[in-house]
């Protein structure tokens, strides 16, 4: 009896050793954090949050999104003022206002921009706008234009022969195909979606290579496994368990570990040197497991945690940011095509005085 229970008792040492759980995987996000906390010159998590508004509407969303589907008891009144400042001073293209909407959701800001872009960006763009879209709508903002049923019948439609998506053409791409999923996953009640969901898995499975990891554009690559662990999870599939997505003892979560660099960043390929983006998909896709593994939900699905709308808050004007499809101008380039007709003019009224007296002479 003492013999087995001693067995039992390493067995179960081995598989508790053997099997991730959450707190590695929240471990690996702090410790990102902690280094971005490093790199910024910050003296910890709070100050590195309010620098955030320093690359407002340029990317430092993806880091509010983080932190708050961390659960990260952070200040982001400075970062959602930032936000909404830049918005009044630049145009964006539509998935780009989607991603900035995602950041005011994620600052718990009542923004009416939220609603703005849901409303005036969805499809203008192809087929991310869609998906960037669906994710705002499965956030509960709402549209006149689309149910969140019908956006996701619509990103369906764009399905290609081997199952997956992508930007254009026929042939699938593993980044495309596994934001579409994370879109899609709240909707595998409908049989379409569900058929949808199944064939873009297959061709996941099928495109994972030997190391764990995925391809995109001829490169295996940090973002496209940690953006495959974002979709499987908020599937409720297990990236490190999951039989299908296990290749020569290889997960995509062995995969984005496998970029990891000494310093603390991510680099986008093996070998490679510190990526930005890179060590940002990294963080989302180490937030996703974790969540995951305490039952919490998709990554993109931001948890309420109630109206945090900074005092004073100044909001963006609906004019001001009509998002478009990056043909539009901008105020600062207005103002530079001004000047230079003025210029313009008054080199034309030079010249024109300059040839009077000629003129008079002859």
């Amino acid at each position: 009896m003492k013999k087995f229970l001693s067995l039992l008792l390493c067995a179960v040492l081995l598989l508790a050793f053997a099997l991730p759980s959450a707190a590695s995987y929240m471990g690996e996000a702090e410790a990102i954090i902690a280094y971005k906390t490093k790199q910024s010159s910050a003296k910890n998590t709070a100050e590195w949050t309010a620098k955030l508004a320093e690359s407002a509407g340029n990317g430092a969303e993806w880091y509010a999104i983080s932190l708050h589907q961390l659960g990260a008891e952070v200040d982001f009144g400075a970062y959602a003022q930032a936000l909404a400042d830049y918005l009044g001073k630049n145009t964006v293209n539509a998935t780009n206002a989607q991603r900035c909407a995602l950041g005011f959701l994620a600052a718990n800001c009542k923004s009416a921009y939220i609603e703005y872009a849901a409303e005036n960006t969805i499809g203008s763009m192809g087929i991310m706008s869609y998906i960037w879209g669906l994710i705002l709508l499965n956030n509960g903002v709402e549209s006149t234009k689309f149910t969140p049923e019908a956006l996701a019948e619509k990103i369906v439609s764009f399905r290609l022969a081997d199952g997956g998506f992508a930007l254009s053409g026929e042939v699938s791409n593993v980044d495309v195909t596994a934001m579409a999923l994370a879109a899609l996953a709240p909707y595998r009640e409908n049989a379409s979606v569900n058929e949808a969901v199944e064939s873009a898995l297959a061709f996941l499975s099928s495109a994972q290579t030997e190391n764990g990891g995925f391809v995109n554009y001829g490169t295996e690559n940090c973002e496209s496994a940690a953006q495959v662990i974002i979709a499987l999870t908020a599937l409720g599939i297990d990236p490190a368990a999951d039989a299908r997505f296990t290749k020569n003892g290889k997960s995509a979560v062995d995969a984005v570990r496998s970029y990891a660099l000494s310093g603390g960043g991510y680099a986008h390929a093996a070998g490679g040197e510190y990526s930005e983006i890179a060590t940002q998909q990294a963080l989302q896709a180490f937030i996703a497991l974790a969540r995951f593994e305490e039952g919490k939900g998709s990554l993109f699905i931001l948890d309420e945690r109630g109206d945090r709308t900074p005092a004073g808050f100044r909001d963006v004007g609906e004019a001001q940011n009509e998002p478009s499809n990056g043909t539009k101008m901008g105020a600062n380039e207005i103002k530079t095509i001004v000047c230079i007709a003025i210029i313009a003019a008054c080199a034309v009224g030079i010249g024109v005085v300059a040839l009077l007296p000629k003129k008079k002479k002859d």
